[in-house]
C-alpha cells in the first residue's frame, strides 16, 4: 500500500512499524494524524521533521516524520508513532 503526504510517499522505519502494529494503526491513520493534527513539539527537532498529535477517544495520538528517501525517491520516513 502506498500512502502519500504532501505528494510524498509516507514509510515506516522498523521501529516505527512495530508501534503501528501495538496499536493497531495502518498508513491511513499516520496519514489522518498528519493532514488533521496539531503542531506538538514538545523538544527542539532537526529541520526537516514533523510531530503532529490529534485527540481522538480520550487519548493524544502522535507521529513524527523526518523527510528522507525510500528506494532513491522522497519520503516521509516515519520515526516514531506514540499514545500519551
Amino acid at each position: 500500500m502506498i500512502v502519500r503526504w504532501q505528494g510524498i510517499q509516507i514509510v515506516p522505519t522498523q521501529a516505527a512499524y512495530y508501534e503501528l502494529i501495538d496499536l493497531k494503526f495502518d498508513l491511513y491513520d499516520v496519514l489522518e494524524i498528519l493532514e488533521r493534527g496539531s503542531n506538538c513539539e514538545r523538544s527542539k527537532r532537526a529541520k526537516g521533521t514533523v510531530e503532529k498529535c490529534i485527540r481522538s477517544k480520550g487519548k493524544i495520538y502522535k507521529v513524527v516524520v523526518v523527510r528522507s528517501t525510500y528506494l532513491g525517491n522522497p519520503a516521509w520516513r516515519i520515526i516514531h508513532v506514540g499514545k500519551m
